[in-house]
């Protein structure tokens, strides 16, 4: 019996970060789904339950990264599903705040590759 395809959900506006996302998902075996914002990400997982969950630092009308992941790890299905907030400069308030919010791991630019690709392999690793 063939496993079911795992998803990575990408979520930036940011094509190069995308491209990239893309690559290093692609890599480690890994379907990717890329949407360009948390509105677009919220409706994605109505219907998906993905592996891995990648965020960049975005801000919309009402609703920001940081709340994007709270309101996902207060979904029984989602609670689980490891989550990688990528932030640029960001001041000490505002990464306690991702913290807080409920972020697995807080990922600075410019991402170190051979890191990142330990931390999504010891991620993947993980059963739920």
């Amino acid at each position: 019996m063939d496993e079911p395809i795992r998803e990575a959900l990408t979520i930036t506006s940011n094509a190069t970060l995308k491209a990239y996302l893309d690559l290093v998902f692609e890599d480690a075996g890994l379907k990717v789904a890329g949407v360009a914002t948390l509105r677009e990400g919220l409706e994605y997982l109505k219907s998906h339950t993905p592996a891995i969950i990648v965020l960049d630092d975005l801000h919309e009308n009402g609703l920001d990264s940081a709340g994007f992941i709270w309101r996902i790890k207060r979904v029984k299905r989602l609670k689980k599903t490891p989550t990688i907030q990528i932030i640029h400069k960001t001041s000490e308030r505002e990464r306690l705040t991702i913290e807080i919010s409920g972020a697995d791991h807080i990922v600075e630019l410019p991402i170190k590759n051979s890191r990142f690709r330990k931390l999504i392999a010891s991620l993947l690793s993980i059963s739920r």
